[in-house]
């Protein structure tokens, strides 16, 4: 699917620009007593050395010198958030899977894993989703059933613990994205977005959840934006461009032009939270489908031009809704024809003739793409035929359509009197056998150049001697 693969380009790109969380990164703690002094100094001078990567590898000296140190957790944790700073995310992952042995539920090397595999996962390496999902299920139960400590400040320890939240629920949400269930992506990265609203990847991964979702959720397009304006606030370009492509192109579908999305990006680099109306603020270009039950409601069936018509019954098998829109317009026909009493009067381009029927385009869009909408079949042979591309009116009674591909059946027709001058011409073989005795002049040219009035078209092409005709009294 194209979008998953532009998730994953843009990703890749989008997260080298994502910061550890709070989790990840806290302060050191001050170093607590130990039995060996020199135990103590060599863990706090190693904690204390600036250089990320230096400070990782004196840690890891201090975890070989005290494997059973009472510190070992501590410094474990520390040497994963060294690797991290010292842009080392591998060897961060192997520290986390070490300290998980020693502690299961420690939740700085869980939201570790789920740090690395996801970013492992949007640069392609599908295979690490499982390990970071299990990871973020279990971090969040241990959030369930965590304690705070006495000397933790309850503001500060409902603060972190929050920020777990959103790195395990950044994730599994994530998952739910790759796996397209839209639903649960949107729930879950919402809850992450709302506790980190800078975040670009839980930002533009709630966007692409709420745009590929069934229905379409317009947030999406304020998330999307606001995902540009995290990555260019970054000076990341490279990942502004590629997530702006993709919710433009969205945009257009949604709303059937690009108009206002401008604004939407210039609101969402000033804003960091959708206004309440923002959803209702995009005119939406409504489906085929939507519009033809809409003309219903809106309008009185029976008042709709034939485009209508066609629009609301071709698509009468789309849904319930659509059938009872379809059933409406075909019984507002009906009515209008009074049982058969009163024809209708159509006029449409000729595009296919034969003496008992016409095949025709009454929509100016089938005219000029020579689609047939009408089929007319005449109470009596033609004679002579209109030609193919001329312009007529018939008078007929609807008594059918198909939905697909769309046509009107007309019957008992004839062509409206005005009609019948431009059914003129050459006269057609074979020659009719037999004629009405309604009078509607033509004059026709015989093979020896002379003229004679016939009472109508179809008595001058029944001679023989008669070349063309033309209607009206000859000169």
């Amino acid at each position: 699917m194209a979008v998953v693969r532009l998730l994953l380009s843009v990703m890749a790109i989008a997260l080298a620009t994502v910061a550890m969380t709070h989790a990840q990164t806290a302060a050191p703690p001050a170093v607590p007593p130990t039995e060996n002094p020199a135990e103590g100094k060599s863990y706090a001078a190693a904690i204390d050395t600036r250089d990320p990567a230096k400070r990782a590898q004196a840690l890891e000296v201090f975890i070989a010198w005290y494997p059973n140190s009472i510190l070992r957790v501590a410094a474990h944790e520390q040497l994963m958030a060294a690797w991290q700073a010292a842009s080392n995310p591998a060897k961060a992952d192997a520290v986390a899977a070490k300290l998980l042995q020693i502690e299961p539920d420690n939740l700085r090397a869980l939201a570790n894993r789920v740090y690395v595999g996801r970013t492992r996962v949007a640069s392609g390496d599908i295979a690490a989703l499982q390990p970071a999902v299990a990871a973020a299920e279990r971090g969040l139960s241990v959030l369930s059933r965590l304690q705070r400590p006495q000397d933790v400040d309850e503001r500060a320890f409902m603060r972190l613990k929050f920020q777990y939240i959103a790195v395990f629920n950044g994730m599994l949400g994530y998952a739910a994205l790759q796996q397209k269930d839209y639903a649960r992506a949107r729930r879950l990265l919402a809850d992450a977005v709302a506790v980190d609203p800078e975040n670009l990847q839980d930002v533009y991964q709630l966007a692409v959840a709420q745009l590929e979702g069934t229905p379409l959720d317009a947030l999406g397009f304020w998330y999307g934006a606001r995902a540009v304006a995290i990555s260019r606030a970054a000076k990341n370009e490279q990942a502004a461009a590629g997530i702006e492509k993709y919710v433009r192109a969205r945009y257009r579908i949604y709303r059937g032009s690009e108009e206002g999305f401008d604004a939407i990006l210039a609101r969402a680099a000033a804003e960091r939270a959708p206004t309440d109306n923002f959803t209702g603020s995009i005119p939406r270009k409504l489906t085929p489908e939507e519009k033809a039950v809409q003309l219903v409601t809106d309008n009185d069936p029976a008042t709709l031009s034939y485009t209508d018509w066609q629009l609301v019954l071709s698509r009468r098998d789309a849904t319930p809704a659509n059938r009872a829109a379809a059933d409406q317009v075909w019984k507002a026909i009906a009515d209008k024809q009074r049982g058969g009493e009163t024809r209708l009067k159509i006029a449409i381009k000729v595009l296919k003739s034969t003496p008992d029927r016409i095949e025709g385009a009454i929509t100016d869009e089938n005219q000029s793409s020579g689609t047939v909408d009408l089929e007319v079949r005449f109470g009596r042979p033609l004679s002579p035929m209109p030609s193919v591309g001329t312009q007529v009116s018939v008078i007929g009674t609807l008594t059918e359509y198909r939905a697909t591909p769309f046509a009107f059946v007309m019957t008992n027709a004839e062509l409206a009197p005005e009609s019948l001058p431009v059914a003129g011409g050459a006269c057609a073989e074979p020659r009719p056998q037999m004629c009405t005795m309604d009078y509607r002049p033509a004059c026709g040219l015989r093979r020896d150049n002379s003229r004679k009035t016939y009472s109508n078209a179809c008595s001058a092409c029944a001679d023989a001697q008669v070349v063309s005709q033309s209607a009206g009294a000859c000169p």
